[in-house]
């Protein structure tokens, strides 16, 4: 309490801090020129924009990407905020057709675009029949890779994101979204990118930048179907229907991290009961013979509160026998029913905030290669999280993972004083 307080009293400071940081950063980045450092000329292909935050060598797992979109003959272009080493750069040749590096002001979308601009300039748009932009703030699997970009890149769907984010409005995340060359030559995309605001203060490149974006894509597409994502949530509740075993995998492999301002559901044995308890259970202080006159109904023998005193819930197995634990009459037990209603209860919590931290490890299981690296800094993953996505990865890319989310440990534990406050209202 006393830290929310005093959160609360330095949020006003905090908040200067942040836009005196983002005008100290502009200044120095004023006047200094992207530094084209080599450019192959373009001949047609699908393309990939990839936005770099990398400062002297590249991430193993960026180059294994790298290296599969190299494979799949796309025209490359990457747009780096920080310093290469010589010999890297020289490495890069290999698989990337054109680099930029550029001052570090504007976040992603700053890297973003200048890219597009460069792609505007060199009329690369008149021609390019696909375009995937794409940035380092996820983690790649490697052998999901190849056929997560074919995917992405063959889709007949003219915006196709990775994945989707119902928070404050739906759109589609910016860090990966791919998008038809009728996108890429339309007057209204080439206007937003030469007015877009350069700036580091993170709630205005989600307003301006995510928000924005997604809702001038969709304004774009030639019609609501053409705008969707390639993991979206209505393909999740499909799988659910016909796969048992997505079911009992995503039961046991629910999000453990919280953080308490997101409001985000997460998938639990009282949020199961609780949610079938109010539409189809009746309490066990009505009498059968009350409950008949109020429509009928099924009666609770056992409270939620007891049974969580003796019963250990994991999978799917588990969550059945739990609920048949809560019926007086077994007899009145429908299997077919009450998978239909836990399905139905892991898409409502599937569908909270941003799918790639809300889903991050069921995501992985079902093919999504990617893993947001900020999942423990914002207080969506904990150790148990970082256990559960490892285990999917190769064992090559397991200590990696777990070295680049654990070395940005939950920012409400580790920052202080007017970063602190500015982190809890989403300005860090």
């Amino acid at each position: 309490m006393l830290r929310e307080i005093r959160d609360r009293l330095l949020f006003p400071f905090a908040r200067a801090a942040v836009n005196a940081q983002s005008t100290l950063s502009w200044w120095r980045a004023r006047g200094k020129p992207d530094q084209v450092i080599f450019d192959r000329p373009y001949d047609g292909r699908p393309a990939m924009l990839l936005a770099l935050y990398q400062k002297g060598r590249v991430r193993p797992d960026v180059w294994r990407m790298l290296r599969a979109a190299r494979a799949l003959d796309l025209h490359i272009i990457a747009v780096n905020t920080l310093r290469l080493q010589t010999d890297e750069i020289e490495a890069l040749k290999e698989v990337v057709d054109c680099y930029i590096e550029r001052p570090n002001f504007g976040r992603d979308f700053g890297s973003y675009r200048t890219g597009f601009l460069h792609i505007f300039d060199r009329g690369w748009s008149a021609t390019c029949p696909r375009l995937l932009m794409l940035n380092d703030s996820v983690f790649f699997s490697e052998t999901r890779v190849p056929a997560f970009l074919r995917d992405m890149m063959e889709s007949p769907v003219e915006v196709l994101g990775a994945t989707e984010n119902f928070e404050i409005e739906y759109h589609l995340g910016s860090f990966c979204i791919a998008m038809d060359g009728s996108i890429l030559r339309s007057p209204k995309f080439h206007k937003y990118w030469k007015k877009y605001p350069l700036t580091d203060v993170r709630p205005a490149v989600i307003r301006n930048g995510e928000m924005k974006l997604s809702r001038l894509l969709r304004r774009l597409v030639s019609c609501p179907a053409q705008f969707t994502a390639l993991y979206s949530s209505e393909r999740y509740v499909a799988e659910l229907a016909d796969d048992d075993h997505l079911l009992d995998y995503s039961i046991r492999h629910g999000r453990n991290g919280y953080y308490p301002d997101a409001g985000w559901k997460r998938i639990s044995p009282l949020g199961l009961v609780d949610y079938i308890r109010s539409r189809h259970l009746i309490p066990l202080y009505q009498s059968a013979a009350g409950a008949a006159g109020k429509g009928g109904g099924v009666v609770v023998e056992t409270t939620v509160q007891e049974l969580e005193e003796r019963a250990f819930v994991s999978g799917y197995e588990d969550m059945v026998n739990y609920i048949r634990g809560l019926l007086k009459d077994v007899s009145q037990f429908d299997p077919e029913r009450t998978r239909t209603l836990i399905a139905a209860y892991l898409g409502e919590v599937f569908m909270q905030g941003s799918q790639i931290h809300q889903n991050a490890v069921v995501l992985l299981r079902m093919g999504l290669p990617i893993i947001k690296l900020d999942g423990m800094y914002r207080g969506m993953f904990n150790l148990a999280d970082v256990d559960m996505l490892a285990g999917e990865l190769a064992p090559i890319e397991r200590s990696e993972l777990r070295r680049a989310l654990m070395d940005r440990p939950y920012g409400g534990d580790t920052l202080i004083g007017w970063k602190r406050a500015a982190f809890m209202r989403g300005y860090l």
